[in-house]
């Protein structure tokens, strides 16, 4: 969904801009086009009322005092105070979720990395890889059904994991089996597999006897004390980033602030209507020639309200289906296909 316009814009030149001002797919344009249609109309509208309708007659005194009183009203500076407010705050909560998004191949190196070939057969060591690489998967799988729609329809249960082989019957069992309520978010659950995984295959270095003598295990570790302290460590960092993500979706931006923005600016639009009018009732002249030159000269700011009232409706919430939202279902394809090639690189050469 997120739109990639870096390659056109490369280069500095006109005809770079040129591209990139006319491109449709996540564009100013095909954000604020309903309104400023909307706009435009609500204004034709109010000039062929005047013009065809009530200049000349007794209702145009009344029309004036209407058109006089909205005149004088001061909205662009507090309006510009509200959308700037706005705006930076969504756009700072849409950069800090993005970084949250942590990727899995730092956790899948760092185990590859530290992990001894001889605590296990190679058969062992292979079905852990893939089980660790599984788990790593619905980890995120987990925590995206509970922020984005488009993966709660991929998989509306947790039952809908079993047949791709995300999890087994027995996995579900134990998460649907768990105290936690249904709505209760489960995506740390993975994470709890992955580290008791680990620690039945650690050992330590040294054992006591029973005279209380210290002396070395004689059973191989999956990986050494050091090892096995960080790499707990990696994995809590990336639970606590997509932690945070959830976090975000759990406490967004006060509703109030939104639905002020919104009623500000559309308010502001239709007031600038009746302004207009007034302008052109005192210019004395009311042809469609005047009234092309005050949409003109309007035109510019009504754009500028609008675009930032609807960036920041689109950025307020990056898990939906807006244009420039993330790909969560290319994420979760893009983090299968990684695990496997760093963790299971033979079955993914098989796949292919």
């Amino acid at each position: 969904m997120t739109v990639n316009y870096s390659l056109d814009a490369a280069t500095a030149s006109a005809w770079a801009v040129l591209v990139v001002i006319f491109l449709w797919r996540g564009s100013l344009w095909k954000l604020i086009w309903r309104e400023m249609l909307g706009w435009t109309i609500l204004m034709a509208l109010l000039s062929c009322i005047y013009v065809y309708g009530l200049k000349g007659t007794e209702s145009e005194r009344y029309f004036q005092v209407l058109f006089n009183l909205t005149e004088g009203v001061p909205t662009d500076g507090t309006l510009m105070f509200l959308m700037s407010y706005m705006t930076h705050n969504s756009l700072t909560r849409w950069s800090e979720t993005y970084k949250c998004l942590g990727w899995p191949e730092n956790v899948a190196l760092l185990y590859k990395q530290y992990f001894n070939k001889n605590a296990m057969s190679k058969h062992e060591g292979r079905l852990m890889n893939q089980t660790m690489a599984r788990y790593l998967t619905v980890f995120y799988i987990l925590l995206f059904r509970d922020v984005c729609s488009d993966v709660r329809e991929m998989f509306p249960a947790l039952d809908d994991m079993i047949h791709p082989g995300i999890l087994t019957a027995e996995e579900v069992n134990i998460l649907q089996s768990s105290r936690l309520d249904r709505g209760s978010p489960h995506y740390w659950v993975p994470i709890d597999w992955i580290v008791n995984l680990v620690k039945r295959k650690y050992r330590s270095p040294y054992i006591y006897d029973k005279n209380g003598r210290r002396r070395k295990n004689p059973k191989e570790s999956i990986m050494s004390e050091v090892e096995y302290a960080k790499f707990i460590c990696e994995l809590n960092k990336l639970r606590g980033k997509l932690g945070d993500v959830l976090s975000y979706d759990w406490v967004p931006l006060p509703m109030a602030l939104l639905q002020s923005l919104t009623i500000f600016v559309y308010s502001t639009l239709t007031v600038n209507c009746f302004q207009m009018q007034a302008r052109i009732i005192t210019s004395g002249k009311s042809g469609l020639w005047e009234m092309f030159v005050e949409c003109l000269s309007t035109l510019p700011f009504s754009m500028l309200h609008l675009s930032f009232l609807r960036i920041s409706q689109v950025i307020i919430n990056p898990f939906g289906r807006d244009d420039d939202d993330f790909e969560t279902q290319y994420l979760i394809d893009r983090h299968i296909k990684v695990l496997n090639e760093i963790l299971v690189p033979e079955e993914s050469r098989k796949q292919k």
